[in-house]
């Protein structure tokens, strides 16, 4: 395969840039708190890298040039393992950490799974900032940010897009896939700046405000108190952040539609209806289970605690207000099938993504009416319009590789000899990156638990989970490189 080295480290040139800007709020957090050792390694680290990002993007700074898409997968994957290995540093060198619980605390917040292996209240501001920051880079996609930029690189970001993008497809918002980009970080900005300000308004302070608005609206669940969501017991603060979750949660390119005016086009989207649908249901049909077993004495207070918990659940952002482990094993295993279909394609949330769920149960019902009438020619209709055939054979295989991904995971984790529970769940909740687990980690979402090899495989799984999969598998195979084998 040929690949265009210059282009593959003008990118990293300019995610080295963009990650040595990213630290001067975190150096600014340490001289105001005076951390000094976070002040230190902040201070290096991210002159180093803007230096460096810089050089690069000066030094290879040529003409236009034109990438394939097996490039563009090697560059998206590249890109991502590239940003948590810098992002491990200031943990190793502000911290004291081992290089692996540094890179397991990177890769948690830059694919938003919101999972730690250290104890979160011992780290310093500078560092729980800097955890935020990362959630809020990986939320939208590091690889959208700089798409934004690409003219000005001399490069075309369709195959990147389509590479690194956390949905079955990528859609095209006007006339360039740079202007997809810049709609879309403009929404997401906005949509930071007004839950900030309503989170400062209310009874958090500054940096609070900051740190859980930048965790929320990347749907990562990340806090700065190892209580998560439960440590703010207003109501204000919780319905902020439950509403920011679900805005991030939805399709960002449906807010081109709001935009337009086209509020019926937005309205009628099939995906949106079912995922507003399987959150209504859910939260009605676990409130009045927990209420009906004895779990909770008011009906109020067990539909509020499960409609924060369905969405915490589905849009895979990882919060909690409560020991959700003790509720009765139905609505957990709900919960955890509501985590696997995950949120709207084309948003922060991970997991299967609720459009190729709609596609699934319509193939089913296909093959029940197939069974019925083998002749008949039915197609997948979604919005008014047929799903192609290689669209719906890719969601398929999708879905299968999926399950063998998180069959495979658990696998490489049984070999801790942890429980079952443990270790299926750990698979699943790291994997979907939501960082729910039942069994040891529980609600706490710390898997420090894990021996080193284990972490590894846990960064895998989160990195394989934030890439569609494909995107990082793909690197492992001989089609790929093109390699033939002999017969």
């Amino acid at each position: 395969m040929h690949i265009n080295y210059k282009v593959l480290i003008r990118i990293l040139g300019l995610l080295t840039l963009i990650e040595g800007f990213a630290m001067v709020p975190c150096l600014i957090s340490g001289i105001y708190f005076k951390e000094w050792p976070s002040v230190y390694a902040f201070s290096i680290i991210g002159i180093v890298s803007i230096l460096i990002g810089y050089m690069i993007i000066r030094k290879l700074n040529d003409e236009k040039k034109q990438l394939h898409m097996s490039e563009g997968f090697l560059i998206a994957s590249l890109s991502w393992i590239y940003c948590s290995l810098l992002g491990a540093l200031p943990f190793c060198f502000a911290g004291g950490y081992s290089f692996i619980d540094g890179l397991f605390e990177s890769v948690a917040g830059f694919t938003t799974t919101g999972a730690t292996v250290i104890n979160i209240e011992t780290l310093s501001n500078a560092l729980l900032l800097w955890r935020s920051i990362e959630n809020w880079l990986g939320g939208m996609g590091i690889l959208i940010l700089i798409m934004s930029v690409f003219p000005t690189l001399g490069i075309t970001g369709q195959s990147i897009a389509s590479a690194e993008t956390t949905g079955p497809f990528f859609e095209k918002l006007g006339g360039k896939f740079s202007d997809t980009g810049k709609f879309l970080y403009l929404v997401y900005s906005l949509f930071t700046l007004l839950e900030f300000l309503l989170l400062w308004l209310g009874p958090l302070n500054m940096f609070d405000a900051l740190t859980n608005t930048l965790s929320s609206i990347s749907t990562s669940g990340l806090s700065i108190k190892i209580s998560n969501a439960a440590a703010f017991q207003t109501v204000y603060v919780r319905g902020v952040i439950l509403v920011f979750t679900l805005l991030s949660s939805i399709n960002y390119t449906l807010y081109f539609l709001v935009v337009k005016g086209r509020f019926k086009s937005f309205l009628k989207n099939q995906e949106l209806r079912l995922f507003f649908s399987l959150i209504i249901g859910s939260t009605l049909l676990i409130g009045i289970i927990l209420k009906l077993n004895g779990t909770y004495r008011s009906l109020w207070q067990a539909i509020k605690d499960s409609l924060f918990q369905v969405t915490s659940f589905i849009s895979t952002s990882g919060y909690y207000v409560c020991d959700y482990t003790k509720w009765p094993s139905f609505t957990i295993i709900l919960l955890f099938a509501l985590m696997m279909i995950g949120g709207c394609t084309m948003s922060t949330s991970g997991s299967l993504k609720v459009f190729r769920f709609l596609v699934l149960l319509k193939l089913v019902k296909r093959g029940i009416f197939k069974q019925v009438h083998p002749n008949a020619v039915k197609a997948v209709i979604v919005d008014g319009e047929p799903v192609p055939a290689n669209r719906a054979s890719a969601i398929t295989s999708h879905i299968l590789l999926y399950f063998i991904v998180l069959l495979v995971g658990a696998l490489c984790l049984s070999l801790n000899n942890l429980d079952m529970e443990t270790t299926i769940t750990s698979s699943l909740g790291l994997f979907t990156n939501t960082g729910f687990s039942m069994g040891i980690p529980g609600t706490s979402g710390y898997y420090g638990v894990f021996n080193g090899f284990s972490k590894l495989v846990l960064c895998t799984l989160m990195t394989a989970g934030r890439l569609e999969i494909y995107a990082l598998l793909l690197l492992f195979t001989n089609a790929f490189w093109g390699i033939k084998r002999k017969k």
